[in-house]
């Protein structure tokens, strides 16, 4: 493959080309670019599907390997993309509004940088692809700069991304002390069969330290309520969904094919794992009961699912990874759409409070209803895609034999039932407040919800799709490192 037709070379391009578009524009044409940003990210997308699974560059060295994990992973983080821009086109800037195509811009750069992840074969790769990414979500969560929680959500991210950043370079330096490598293919060769030394734990602790900040599992959460809350919603979506993903794509990768598939480390990680999943999805669906902010509802939510999804991981079987893969594309099909709508709650009320859903069903019933089967999927409910996913983590769980993380999975869906509902009581059992002016939603969201729903239901009563999604993920390395011809 040329390189520069690789997804990740046209996604920075693309990004640069934005910026110098919005440059080289007479101010009074400027009003095209969001337009021109989702056109181009929707080519991406198709682009991306198109090369799926075509070797890396030779000229990219043995940093990165083409196989199933990133063939069914770039889409999905260009898909991200294509949403993103979606949400950021109508997105209101206010004061920002000369610095859009900034705004459109940065998560072309991020998107490149999560589709680097999908494909690294070396934690050096893993470290310049994570920066990539962070650098450009620092600037975008703070990028209305004159709102004080847009600026705190910045700082907050900032702190702790570095933080993160800290331990796994830290841990990247150990197992290079312990391993003399850092690619994935040499550590596992010279480590198999030998017992784990001190130094390559400590090397895989800190290294799952700086990537459970990314992923918001306990004890590394506490940032992620307040920065979705004070980010704009199309950042909250990359944050709640790509960057999430990207981090168990990372998880999956190291303990299941990479550098840490060693039945030494599973030894000592295996219970470390599953005990993090079990804080992770116990604290997010308790603390998510009391909330009435809906960016703060999802943040805690999104940090329940990272634990089911860290107890389907902690099996560190080739169960465990495929419903992971699987669980990952059913929460990107739920929570989007949702995205989206508090994305025009937001733009039409100025905040994104469970009241604004008051007596939504009699004022837009098609927006209820898309949204009632996308919130029931994340619950878990069947018939739906969320029930079938939930389901595998605890068919998997219980096939380990760890029954206390299958208790706890089953009695935290039960109680997390709760707070799904509260905006579905909100929409179909509340009085519609008189401080609230009734105001019906765009068509095209209506569309998206409904579109959503139905993908839903299809996938959640024939699941196959997706199944093979998980199976092709599953499937060796293709090429590592395939010549040009």
């Amino acid at each position: 493959m040329s390189p520069w037709l690789c997804p990740e070379v046209l996604l920075v391009l693309a990004g640069v080309g934005l910026i110098l578009t919005d440059a080289l524009l007479p101010p009074g044409k400027r009003t095209v670019l969001p337009g021109i940003a989702l056109v181009t990210s929707c080519v991406l997308l198709a682009g991306t599907i198109w090369q799926s699974g075509q070797p890396m560059p030779s000229s990219w060295g043995n940093l990165f390997v083409t196989d199933g994990l990133s063939s069914v992973f770039k889409p999905f983080f260009v898909l991200c993309l294509v949403g993103v821009t979606l949400i950021s086109v109508r997105t209101p800037m206010g004061r920002e509004e000369t610095v859009r195509s900034e705004f459109l811009a940065l998560p072309f750069f991020s998107t490149a940088g999560l589709c680097l992840l999908a494909s690294a074969h070396d934690f050096l790769a893993i470290f310049v692809a994570l920066e990539l990414v962070a650098i450009s979500l620092y600037l975008l969560v703070a990028f209305q700069r004159t709102q004080v929680k847009s600026l705190e959500a910045g700082m907050k991210l900032l702190v702790m991304g570095g933080l993160s950043t800290g331990f796994l370079v830290m841990g990247i330096a150990w197992l290079y002390a312990a391993a003399g490598t850092t690619e994935f293919t040499r550590i596992l060769l010279e480590q198999a069969g030998r017992p784990a030394s001190v130094a390559l734990l400590l090397a895989v602790g800190l290294i799952v330290t700086g990537l459970a900040f990314k992923i918001a599992a306990v004890p590394f959460h506490a940032w992620a309520p307040d920065v979705y809350e004070g980010s704009p919603t199309s950042i909250t979506a990359f944050l709640a969904v790509a960057s999430k993903a990207a981090g168990f794509v990372l998880l999956v990768r190291i303990f299941g094919f990479g550098a840490f598939a060693l039945d030494s480390v599973a030894l000592v990680f295996r219970p470390i794992l599953l005990t993090l999943g079990i804080a992770t999805v116990t604290l997010g669906t308790l603390a998510a009961l009391p909330q009435r902010n809906l960016k703060r509802l999802l943040a805690y939510s999104g940090i329940a699912h990272a634990g089911i999804m860290l107890l389907a991981l902690g099996t560190l079987g080739e169960a465990g990874m495929g419903t992971v893969v699987g669980y990952l594309w059913a929460y990107l099909l739920a929570s989007f759409p949702v995205l989206i709508t508090i994305q025009e709650v937001e733009r039409i009320y100025g905040s994104a409070d469970v009241r604004h859903l008051d007596g939504l069903a009699q004022k837009d019933p098609g927006t209820a209803l898309g949204l009632t089967l996308c919130f029931l999927s994340m619950a878990g409910l069947p018939p739906l895609l969320g029930f079938s996913a939930k389901l595998s983590v605890l068919s998997t769980l219980w096939n380990a034999g760890e029954i206390p993380g299958l208790v706890v999975g089953v009695i935290m869906a039960v109680v997390g039932l709760g707070f799904y509902l509260v905006p579905i009581r909100a929409m179909y059992w509340e009085r519609e407040a008189d401080s609230v002016p009734i105001c019906r939603f765009p068509r095209f969201l209506v569309w998206i919800l409904l579109v959503a729903g139905l993908l839903q239901l299809l996938l959640g009563l024939q699941p196959r799709p997706l199944i093979r999604l998980v199976e092709r993920s599953l499937a060796p390395s293709v090429s590592a490192i395939i010549q040009d011809k």
